[in-house]
């Protein structure tokens, strides 16, 4: 960590509603449950789905640690 950047602040000016908030961990959820119902009930392509599914969370952890300069 730099130490001569300044800390960041967990408040911001701008006010978000609960759906602005929660928008993309309820689409995650959904992604996960879609993957791990795939996984459980189909073969061939819902392989794939399961897959693509179930790795979108770590994808989106990924893109914002990158952003963020992790």
């Amino acid at each position: 960590m730099n130490k001569t950047s300044e800390p960041r602040s967990a408040r911001t000016e701008n006010l978000q509603s609960a759906g602005e908030v929660f928008h993309m961990p309820i689409w995650l959820g959904l992604a996960s449950v879609v993957g791990l119902v795939s996984a459980l009930l189909g073969d061939g392509v819902w392989d794939g789905v399961s897959w693509l599914a179930i790795f979108a969370p770590i994808g989106a952890v990924w893109w914002a640690w990158r952003g963020r300069g992790g």
